[in-house]
């Protein structure tokens, strides 16, 4: 993922001054399907940094959503450094004395986009729905929505976290383009943007989600960038997550309608994180630490691959931090039913060693085992440095793991 500047909270501010406000044309109902999000992390002497940032719901029509899509620089160091060092906390708040543990899904540095799961599906929100903007759009009225610090700073004023805080602008479209090296698509506007709005959605005047707003210009104080709705797409249907589209029909196996047709591929220059500006947890003493890069990602990556029937070949790729798997839709990234013969609730982990290049298995206690694939099993708690090409199994052999690089 591009490497982001956050910019002090004083030029923030002037971006929100600047923003036109938004017209009556706004659909009202996006409020009900956004949350805000905070995430922290702690630092290598145990302080703990936390990070703003906002998310949209997303999923079926008419049923309790449960997953969110946001930005990834917005969890970026819950990624690096929570789970590395121990004691990461992501949550989202429907308003201040109403809030909930979010679990990450999955993430995609490089196109800078990242889902997360609540435990339950929740009734306080409501999904929305998306679509892929055609070039044909440029030029369209489109609002972004989000919960930038910057209006908390410019005015004090009571606030509660709520959907009623949300702070809408409003611009037009005024470019589709890819971005060089990552063939990201973006989608370039003048509605404004400032820290916290990250990962809040870009809308049309329909209330459809076009884009995920991400970043914008030191250059220009007038350009700022979403994510096209395209990149999110394959995230949600490696995981098996229904999502609706703008004509009503929804489900994963939706055929995906790319926007790159005309769209010029040109070098971005985009320098601000519009990612959740930080705050120390100690009263007094504002932090502001630099967001590491991601890691370069060269070459095959990790995988952990289910050859249960009931994943029809669903794939988990390896990032940086171990992947539960079990029954327990709340911490687990691979997930079995909850009736499926020989699994446990919390059955086993999965890591993959970047230096040494092995994958490594740890068994969590579970009741029926974690298996290699010639039948000896894995001693709980000991973790098993297992090569590329592996197999284990979970209980029983319908139950296969295969674990490769691709």
């Amino acid at each position: 993922m591009k490497k982001f500047r956050v910019l002090a909270a004083a030029l923030l501010a002037a971006f929100l001054v600047g923003a036109v406000p938004a017209s009556a044309a706004f659909d009202q109902g996006v409020l009900d399907g956004i949350v805000l999000i905070s995430s922290g992390a702690p630092d290598s002497t145990g302080e703990m940094s936390y990070w703003r940032g906002t998310g949209f719901f997303v999923g079926q029509q008419g049923e309790d959503p449960q997953y969110i899509v946001t930005n990834c620089h917005v969890v970026e160091e819950f990624i690096l450094a929570g789970k590395a060092l121990g004691g990461g906390e992501l949550s989202v708040f429907f308003d201040e004395d109403t809030q909930e543990e979010a679990y990450l899904v999955d993430y995609d540095y490089e196109k800078d986009v990242a889902l997360l799961k609540l435990a339950e599906p929740t009734d306080q929100r409501v999904s929305l729905s998306m679509r892929e903007a055609p070039e044909s759009a440029l030029g369209d009225e489109v609002y972004a929505v989000g919960y930038p610090l910057a209006a908390d700073l410019t005015v004090q004023s009571v606030t509660s976290a709520s959907k009623s805080d949300a702070t809408v602008t409003t611009g037009s479209i005024s470019r589709f383009l890819t971005e060089s090296g990552t063939g990201r698509k973006l989608i370039q506007t003048d509605a404004a943007l400032s820290g916290g709005n990250s990962g809040g959605p870009l809308t049309d005047g329909d209330g459809t989600v076009i884009g995920i707003n991400t970043a914008g210009s030191d250059l220009d104080q007038n350009l700022f960038y979403a994510v096209s709705v395209s990149e999110i797409l394959p995230l949600l249907d490696r995981n098996n997550i229904s999502y609706t589209l703008a004509d009503s029909t929804s489900g994963s196996s939706l055929p995906l309608y790319g926007i790159a047709g005309g769209a010029v591929v040109v070098v971005v220059v985009i320098v601000i994180a519009v990612a959740a500006s930080k705050k120390r947890k100690k009263a007094g003493q504002p932090s502001q630490p630099q967001t590491p890069a991601a890691p370069a990602q060269s070459g095959p990556s990790p995988i952990i691959r289910s050859m249960s029937t009931q994943h029809g070949g669903m794939t988990v790729q390896l990032h940086h931090q171990p992947v539960q798997v079990g029954r327990d839709s709340a911490t687990c990234r691979l997930v079995f039913r909850e009736n499926t013969p020989g699994v446990s609730a919390h059955h086993c982990q999965i890591y993959f060693d970047e230096q040494s290049q092995v994958f490594v298995v740890t068994d969590l206690g579970s009741t029926y085992g974690t298996f290699l694939a010639g039948g000896q099993r894995i001693a709980p708690e000991s973790p098993v440095k297992l090569p590329p090409k592996s197999s284990i199994y979970l209980g029983e052999p319908d139950n296969t793991l295969y674990l490769d690089l691709e």
